[in-house]
């Protein structure tokens, strides 16, 4: 599932790209450790993203305007500690629910992307779930929330994009997953309303899910690229009082790797 992968400081963006090329087929999540960069974030992992495959220009500013308008059309968006902007998990303390990042877009592309340029002094971590122990933990305690979760088109839709698929689906034997409790649509019937509300206190209490959490606290200067469709991510809840405390940079890529 997880592989991190200890590097020197002084690490290249070539060397970066031969580690993520060597775990990528392998695992879900690549943690690039160790990595400081004496020179911006994302001049740095911009090239890496050359070496590995290609950036895709999915960027969102809440200081654009509201939920429905906030795609920039830049590769790179702030995950960073503002208390100014409270209702925007990218830049609140809270912990943020399992999800993953492509859920309403179509045609996303396959990583999710995530430089370290500040972490908090406590909390904070990205958290991740491989696919197959969401559903072996959905067919031991709830097989009937499964059946329902592969059989329901839920429409999930923001800034102007819309995407419909089942919130678990299979493709080729792998597990894959369509899902953000805050993505889907309002307008939904009843019962898809009811199957969100199910899942996502599922998510948060189910005992097995709690168990198979992988927790990555990134050091400055260090990433994590991860497979967004085959994986559910979310963060740990972090103490914080100045602004930018934790700061990092996310972008969305598609490896060849």
């Amino acid at each position: 599932m997880l592989a991190t992968v200890t590097l020197a400081s002084d690490a290249t963006t070539q060397d970066c790209a031969r580690a993520v090329r060597a775990a990528w087929p392998l695992h879900r999540v690549v943690h690039l450790a160790g990595v400081r960069p004496g020179e911006d974030l994302r001049d740095y992992y911009g090239r890496f993203f050359d070496l590995v495959g290609r950036p895709v220009p999915l960027g969102e500013d809440a200081s654009l305007g509201d939920r429905d308008h906030q795609r920039s059309g830049e590769i790179w968006m702030e995950v960073r500690y503002d208390p100014d902007i409270p209702d925007a998990y990218r830049h609140s303390a809270n912990a943020q629910p399992l999800h993953t990042d492509g859920s309403y877009i179509p045609d996303f592309p396959n990583a999710g992307f995530l430089a370290c340029k500040s972490m908090s002094g406590e909390g904070g971590a990205t958290i991740f779930i491989d696919g197959p122990d969401v559903v072996a933990a959905l067919k031991a305690h709830a097989p009937d929330l499964l059946r329902r979760l592969r059989a329901t088109p839920v429409p999930h839709a923001r800034s102007g994009d819309r995407r419909v698929e089942p919130v678990i689906r299979e493709n080729d034997g792998e597990i894959l997953f369509n899902w953000n409790y805050y993505c889907v649509d309002p307008h939904v019937d009843e019962e898809t309303l009811a199957l969100r509300e199910e899942f996502f206190q599922f998510l948060r209490t189910d005992k097995l899910i709690v168990e198979n959490l992988h927790r990555v606290r990134m050091k400055p200067g260090e990433a994590v690229l991860w497979k967004d469709d085959r994986t559910l991510h979310g963060r740990d809840s972090f103490n914080a009082k100045e602004r930018s405390e934790r700061h990092l940079w996310k972008a969305q890529v598609q490896v060849d790797a």
